[in-house]
């Protein structure tokens, strides 16, 4: 018999069980305690009495079905999605909107404590997203045969289960409307979906990419195999149905893994990239390269760095994840000089190519990791930081030690790593000045973060 030995308590699988929950965890979980072991249920709510049933034991943790919310929270919202409850791609529909930001602030501040042991650190409200629907600009989609045919949709909770998807309510309006009319064709269309049980058929996912100051979409479809005869024609189907979509992109994974994109990338019909604007400059956006999937919000995160980084025409500004150069070419006209550095290729072609379109001459990229080409580099005043959600390496922050910059800015979207990555700063000798989460994920548990160090004298 599965049992754990908590004291007097005999807790078991399946076992049913009644639970305060006092906080959400950092995946949008509830989190209680019974009997001193910590208990996540996914669907409770902070302040709620919740009946459980126990699907998971372990020694310093323990996971719950939701049966009943006996007490239900104030602040429970009916989720307008009908299939909130089955797919993944939200966790906080169910939750009023003014309390989700109260929560990843709190999420913020939890991840400083216990992880970076950071003490007595004061941080803003989380500041809303201009949009708390449709705000994103890009989704990607698997796709599978169904025994009613064709299905498109997004991955159920915890599982590789699709679940049909006919209108998504966090895409954009722009792109659910590409959306729409690529679903029916390819429900049309005679090129078999990828079953990645035995490694048959064709089309495994649907990417959408929307540049919304633009109206301009880019479509990808993510194949098994390079040939396929009714690939051309399906392109050139979506480019006459859909005017917003200016380019399709074959994109070509053979491996039987979780990993949606392969390496090699093709032009089916139209353009290779879109255009979008930004803090009032422009963007090429190939379909490789990474850009904010909340423009609105993006740009307001953009201003706030750019304020935090008091920038004049002596100081040199050190972009070290710079993607497609956003945030270099926005700093740009406040700088002395501007430095990307960006370990994708096809990345830095954009941010070459965007440097151009802009007319900024004052900026500088290169296509190397962070933490090996700091090392060639001096007189650096301020450090923007944005790494992926691993964080940085140590031996970039090391060097940070010895480059010695005034200002720090680091943008984070997991406050673990986060926490981690500022624990090592501080002992380097930075002080936080300011930390503020900012909501780019609305209806997610995911939250994206600003803190600006400066160093200690």
């Amino acid at each position: 018999m599965n049992f754990i030995l908590l004291g007097h308590m005999n807790l078991q699988l399946h076992q049913q069980i009644d639970l305060f929950i006092r906080s959400l965890g950092s995946f949008g979980e509830g989190v209680g305690s019974y009997e001193g072991l910590t208990f996540f249920v996914e669907g409770a709510l902070p302040d709620e009495t919740v009946s459980i049933q126990i699907t998971e034991l372990k020694k310093n943790y323990g996971r719950g079905k939701l049966l009943k919310i006996l007490t239900p929270s104030p602040d429970r919202a009916t989720p307008p999605c009908p299939i909130f409850r089955q797919c993944g791609g939200c966790q906080l529909m169910h939750l009023g909107y003014p309390k989700q930001l109260e929560m990843k602030r709190q999420i913020v501040l939890n991840a400083l404590e216990r992880i970076g042991h950071l003490k007595n650190i004061s941080i803003d409200p989380c500041v809303s997203s201009p949009q708390e629907l449709e705000y994103r600009n890009k989704i990607q989609l698997p796709v599978m045969m169904k025994p009613d045919g064709l299905t498109v949709g997004l991955y159920a909770r915890n599982s590789h289960t699709i679940i049909p998807v006919d209108h998504c309510l966090i895409h954009c309006e722009q792109g659910e409307t590409v959306y729409q009319s690529v679903l029916k064709l390819l429900k049309q269309s005679d090129i078999a979906p990828y079953d990645e049980r035995t490694g048959k058929g064709v089309l495994r996912h649907l990417l959408i990419k929307s540049a919304l100051q633009t109206s301009e979409s880019l479509v990808i479809l993510v194949t098994s195999q390079e040939k396929c005869t009714s690939l051309q024609a399906l392109a050139q189907q979506i480019m006459q149905a859909c005017p917003e979509v200016k380019g399709v992109i074959q994109n070509i994974n053979r491996k039987r893994d979780n990993v949606i994109l392969g390496t090699d990338w093709h032009t089916l019909a139209g353009k290779s990239y879109i255009r979008e604007m930004i803090c009032d400059h422009h963007f090429h956006i190939s379909p490789s390269a990474f850009f904010q999937v909340n423009p609105a919000q993006a740009e307001s995160i953009y201003q706030h760095v750019l304020s935090l980084a008091d920038l004049d025409k002596t100081k040199t500004f050190l972009d070290a994840f710079c993607g497609v150069g956003t945030m270099t070419l926005i700093a740009a006209g406040q700088a002395k000089e501007c430095i990307g550095i960006e370990c994708v290729p096809q990345a830095i072609e954009d941010a070459n190519a965007n440097a151009q379109l802009n007319q900024i001459s004052n900026a500088v990229f290169y296509c190397d990791h962070a933490e090996s080409k700091i090392q060639s580099l001096k007189d650096i005043d301020v450090v923007f930081l944005n790494p992926p959600r691993k964080g940085c390496e140590e031996s970039l922050l090391n060097r940070l030690k010895i480059v010695k910059p005034e200002t720090i800015l680091y943008m984070s979207c997991d406050p673990a790593t986060l926490a981690r990555d500022l624990k090592i700063l501080v002992q380097h000798g930075y002080q936080i000045e300011q930390v503020t989460p900012f909501d780019m994920f609305p209806q997610t548990a995911h939250v994206e973060t600003v803190v600006k160090l400066t160093l200690h004298h």
